[in-house]
């Protein structure tokens, strides 16, 4: 009996220490599709103000914070985790070696439709490992995750505004830009039907006021460009969704 019960502990123990070290990858992974996306974006509005140091800080340390959850998942992962994401991971940080001296080379469009390839590429290596990684969430779980993406579909939307802005793959990126604001949508619905706080229902209705005023600007890129207000707008929508976020990472 007690050989038994030393079994199911160290069983358990494995399982807790699994989904921890899962945690762990998924939250690294939703850090690395924002900062894929934050990264386009800032260096989008880097092409139109060359001259701008706090943009290029900007780019240098979000460089550096997606080198570091990279390494993070490398450190949790290791070669037990097979040969699929450890090439991803692999590929991962060949292109953050390319990425890594763009803000300080000359600015082009080539430069440009490069890193919004690689937005691209790290997005879609982040959502494979992730996958990987998935296990039953809690409630609070579902919602952290739910929020933890808004925040990144945001920063897309923006991204792909600002491609069309300068006017680059117009047709593409404006189908594109479509989808994640039917993305943002539909994330939005879920969490609306949660019951929050006054406190943070408040601030999930400012969100929505915010969100169904700014997407119609966004459909208009063509008509009426306004990058910088809406990038205002946006950053503002993102603080008010962080402190959501904290708010279901209490209750976990």
């Amino acid at each position: 009996m007690r050989k038994v019960c030393y079994i199911i502990l160290i069983a358990v123990e494995v399982i807790y220490g699994s989904t921890r070290g899962d945690v762990k990858i998924l939250e690294a992974t939703e850090n690395i599709q924002y900062l894929s996306q934050k990264i386009a974006t800032d260096y989008l509005f880097f092409y139109k103000n060359p001259e701008n140091i706090i943009l290029k800080n900007q780019l240098y340390k979000n460089i550096d914070n997606l080198q570091f959850y990279i390494k993070e998942i490398r450190d949790i992962a290791d070669a037990k985790e097979g040969i699929y994401t450890q090439n991803l991971l692999n590929y991962f940080t060949y292109r953050l070696e390319q990425i890594k001296y763009i803000p300080n080379e000359k600015i082009n469009i080539s430069k440009i439709e490069f890193i919004l390839k690689s937005s691209e590429i790290l997005l879609e290596g982040a959502k494979s490992i992730a996958k990987e990684h998935r296990y039953k969430f809690s409630k609070e779980e579902k919602m952290l995750m739910l929020s933890k993406e808004i925040v990144y579909l945001l920063k897309r939307v923006n991204k792909y505004y600002m491609a069309l802005y300068i006017g680059i793959n117009s047709h593409t990126n404006y189908e594109k830009m479509q989808q994640a604001i039917r993305d943002m949508d539909s994330r939005l619905e879920i969490i609306n039907s949660y019951s929050y706080p006054i406190e943070f229902e408040n601030k999930l209705n400012e969100i929505n006021e915010i969100w169904n005023r700014d997407k119609n600007f966004f459909y208009q890129v063509e008509e009426l460009s306004i990058p910088y207000i809406l990038s205002e707008s946006t950053e503002y929508m993102e603080d008010l969704l962080i402190e959501i976020e904290q708010y279901h990472k209490k209750n976990l």
